[in-house]
């Protein structure tokens, strides 16, 4: 009997496709793009010295993250955030960018997502702080973090969804 057939060896292929997939899209970063996470666009803007706020604001930067709509957002915009976890997960802290879209997008909530663009600090707008992915992003100065995206799109979620410090 051909083992590929059986119903374990069917269960170890699809997991190994599924690994081998998200090793793709964690590796995948478009050309003459720098990917950052939520976690790099956070120590940026709280300015730490491994990380400048001139580099973050003169980049071609690719974003990957899980979506969040708001009612308080324009209808092209999304957050994407990652939950960032520096001890154990019940002290995880989502960790978002507020999104322009090119386009009005069909993205669900917690649709994994990649967006390709730049990013400007904004003065903070008191209305977004009732999103708390957002209000952890913003530093005394009460700047935030606004990405302009030329692309957006669905992605394979990556082999480790959420970040460390």
């Amino acid at each position: 009997m051909n083992q590929n057939l059986s119903p374990g060896n069917n269960n170890q292929n699809q997991s190994q496709e599924t690994e081998k997939a998200q090793d793709v899209a964690a590796q995948f970063i478009p050309a003459g793009y720098e990917e950052y996470t939520q976690l790099n666009i956070g120590d940026t803007i709280f300015d730490t010295p491994k990380a400048p706020k001139q580099k973050l604001t003169h980049a071609k930067i690719f974003l990957r993250g899980k979506v969040i709509h708001s009612p308080l957002l324009k209808a092209d915009e999304i957050i994407v955030y990652r939950v960032v976890i520096t001890c154990c997960a019940a002290d995880g802290m989502p960790l978002g960018i507020v999104v322009k879209l090119p386009e009005k997008s069909d993205f669900q909530p917690d649709e994994w997502v990649g967006v390709e663009g730049t990013v400007q600090l904004l003065p903070f707008d008191e209305k977004l702080k009732s999103i708390d992915p957002i209000a952890a992003m913003v530093p005394p100065e009460k700047i935030y973090p606004y990405f302009t995206a030329a692309k957006a799109y669905q992605v394979q979620p990556p082999r480790e969804e959420y970040l460390f410090p």
